[in-house]
């Protein structure tokens, strides 16, 4: 069966677009409406059906020319996905971590010393500016487009904010894992639930980052700035 001219741009422009699955499905379905709608009023003018549907289309404007609009929600649609993955990734990393180490801890005698203190102290405070800092920015993307106009290139910055995150937060848990006496078995029992659950998130919180960041760029790369 062939597809009339509505399915065919609808189908081109659906695989123009990227972005959350749902998100995009809302803006897809809300171009098709329109469209219909269009040639519904064509065909109650006198024309057939296949002339009301080309006729709305032409009207409509061609897919590349629309795209970007509509890829620019769904850019802020992803950025605000990825700013809310990256909030509730760095918190449970916290609290997982906080309560791994109080765990671990029991009957150290262990004093960390300048370095590991000013890192420990460094990556604690930088969790809480990423959470605040991603909860904001979450917002922006989100109710904040009523007040402030963002687009394209915060879209992609969010993303790569998520990369740096996940950098940054590897890199120092890493450092403070292989400084710290939790190394030793003769100090800390390896194996224990709550020390599985940490190393889990410690591998899935940052691959989830990962995606959603990328997604974000990938998405960004061809909206309308």
């Amino acid at each position: 069966m062939v597809a009339g001219p509505i399915d065919a741009y609808v189908a081109a422009l659906r695989r123009t677009l990227r972005g959350p699955r749902a998100a995009k499905a809302d803006l897809v379905t809300e171009a098709r409406d329109g469209l219909v709608d269009a040639a519904e009023r064509y065909e109650e003018d006198g024309l057939d059906r296949l002339a009301a549907e080309r006729r709305a289309v032409d009207d409509f404007g061609a897919v590349h020319e629309l795209a970007p609009d509509y890829q620019r929600e769904l850019a802020l649609a992803q950025a605000r996905r990825t700013a809310l993955i990256v909030a509730g990734a760095v918190a449970a990393q916290t609290v997982i971590s906080e309560m791994a180490w109080r765990s671990a801890s029991t009957g150290w005698s262990w004093e960390p010393d300048r370095f590991y203190a000013v890192l420990a102290n460094t990556v604690d405070y930088a969790s809480y500016v990423v959470f605040a800092g991603a909860l904001v920015t979450a917002l922006v993307c989100g109710i904040g487009t009523r007040f402030v106009t963002v687009g394209r290139r915060f879209a992609r910055a969010t993303g790569i904010a998520a990369l740096a995150t996940v950098a940054f937060f590897v890199t120092g848990g890493a450092l403070l894992s292989a400084l710290s006496p939790t190394w030793d078995t003769s100090v800390v029992t390896p194996g224990s639930p709550l020390q599985l659950v940490s190393n889990g998130l410690a591998l899935a919180l940052p691959g989830c980052m990962i995606f959603s960041g990328l997604r974000s760029i990938r998405a960004a790369a061809t909206a309308r700035a």
